[in-house]
């Protein structure tokens, strides 16, 4: 007897003779190519190709109880109202390096010349736009043209987390002196470049988008007195840090809009002095203090789920562990993709294997798992769709990632395209492609608690706000499915 798996490869086999015969079929044939429901009665040909896509879907909504939000070089901060997820804010927390030596220079005759206060600002530049598939990301959440309000207070307690890991979302505070140390009210610029040369650029803050916030004096008058005393708090980068452990940037509760910042080059405190008897007295010289990229530094996202609009969101808030799935049935027959919060869309696709049952001979030529935007659901002015492709992983009843599914030609997690439809823009949609994985379960089969998980990709989710609310409503014509170009031989 010729075991089931042997069949299938004989299948595979026998399927690419099957390719090349179609040109042929179908121009003797008009009404070989159709389309059946699993379980229908197929027609009596010898070989016959099927486009099938009623495979039965479920979909549901994970929410990650963790994600890392440390170690980018760029952060998302402020805080906007999205239609469907509520208040969403985000606060970054992040060390000031020392970067260098702060001390007093020392003339031809010896001597050290002081140095006086003259003012200590906060620097910060937005992360720059860029073309992205024919679009521009100008990184950016709700409504720019709305003032918003930054301000800026002192951490009090060191950068530490157990066992050096990084920091989580909403899991992870640290204690800070409510008195603010600096505060500014502006108005963001978009369409920004994120080229800084300030060496070449006078004031390069006015044409790159920079954003400066004037802080307390009391602070910059601090670290002038100890460069004059010569403190090793200026020269010793840990002694420093023990001396101002950093910063965290509060958007304010009028905020509107979530932009992305640089740190690095693109984010520093920057004190302004100017050296006391000599010849070049009165000439304004500054010392800066950057915000490097660590694994230390994050950023703390908060979402209310408090929908006016859709007011099963608040279920999802609901979601206290990762394996309690939120079934698309209580949510409108929606599932949702969000970064920062972590939502993640988990698929079921039960009856793969009745394709076995079609045929003694045949196999799969295409199989795609396609899925749309919800109607009405983003904006390209206030919450655009994803610029990021996203990434298919396997996973079972606990909803953790178990492994990509991958691309055998990249030997890559598969990734989605998006299908745009110029002519019928809302006809657009996202598209995988599954053939190998579905040939996998028509070898191998597949186990009751067998899904897969839409995500954006794992090490972009900590430092993105982008979501996509997905249509898995049956009666629906951009309900998810699974549309697999199948050839039998009779």
């Amino acid at each position: 007897m010729i075991s089931n798996k042997l069949l299938f490869r004989m299948r595979k086999i026998k399927s690419i003779v099957f390719v090349s015969m179609l040109v042929l079929l179908s121009s003797c044939n008009s009404d070989v190519f159709q389309e059946h429901e699993i379980g229908s009665n197929l027609i009596d040909k010898s070989t016959e190709v099927f486009s099938i896509d009623t495979f039965t879907v479920y979909s549901s909504t994970v929410k990650m109880d963790s994600v890392a939000t440390s170690n980018n070089s760029n952060i998302l901060l402020g805080k906007y109202k999205d239609p469907y997820f509520g208040n969403i804010k985000s606060d970054f927390y992040g060390e000031v390096d020392l970067q260098s030596a702060f001390t007093l220079r020392t003339i031809s005759s010896g001597d050290k010349v002081g140095v006086k206060f003259d003012s200590l600002i906060f620097i910060m530049y937005h992360e720059g736009s860029k073309m992205i598939n024919g679009r521009v990301n100008d990184h950016f959440f709700g409504d720019t043209l709305k003032e918003q309000t930054i301000s800026i207070h002192r951490v009090t307690q060191d950068f530490e987390f157990p066992d050096n890991k990084f920091a989580y979302n909403a899991d992870d505070v640290l204690e800070y002196d409510l008195e603010e140390i600096g505060s500014s009210v502006f108005i963001p610029k978009r369409h920004i470049n994120s080229f800084i040369d300030e060496a070449k650029d006078k004031d390069p803050l006015e044409k790159k988008g920079g954003l400066r916030i004037k802080m307390n004096d009391a602070l910059g008058l601090e670290i002038i007195d100890s460069v004059n005393i010569g403190s090793d708090v200026v020269t010793d980068g840990m002694k420093w840090l023990d001396y101002f452990k950093g910063v965290v940037l509060k958007s304010g509760d009028n905020n509107s809009a979530m932009f992305s910042y640089q740190t690095g080059v693109g984010m520093k405190m920057r004190l302004y002095y100017s050296e006391t008897e000599y010849t070049e007295a009165g000439v304004v010289r500054f010392h800066d203090f950057p915000v490097n990229k660590k694994s230390v530094n994050f950023t703390n996202y908060s979402s209310d789920f408090n929908s006016e609009e859709h007011d099963y969101i608040k279920n999802i808030g609901l979601i206290d562990e990762l394996e309690n799935d939120l079934p698309s049935t209580e949510t409108d027959n929606l599932s949702f993709i969000q970064g920062g919060t972590g939502l993640m869309t988990k698929i079921s696709i039960p009856h793969i294997e009745n394709l076995n049952q079609m045929g003694l001979a045949g196999g799969i030529l295409k199989a795609e798992l396609v899925f749309s935007p919800e109607d009405n659901s983003y904006d390209e002015d206030f919450y655009p769709l994803p610029f990021s492709n996203f990434e298919l992983f396997t996973t079972d009843k606990k909803n953790k990632f178990n492994e990509g599914v991958f691309d055998p030609n990249t030997n890559k997690v598969v990734t989605s395209t998006y299908i745009y439809n110029s002519k019928y823009p809302d006809e657009s949609y996202y598209m995988f492609d599954l053939t190998d994985y579905v040939n996998q379960i028509l070898l191998n089969g597949q186990n009751y608690d067998d899904a897969l998980l839409i995500s954006i990709p794992p090490n972009m989710i900590g430092n993105s706000m982008e979501r996509l609310i997905i249509d898995n409503d049956r009666k629906s014509k951009t309900r998810i499915k699974l549309k697999v170009t199948y050839v039998v031989q009779n």
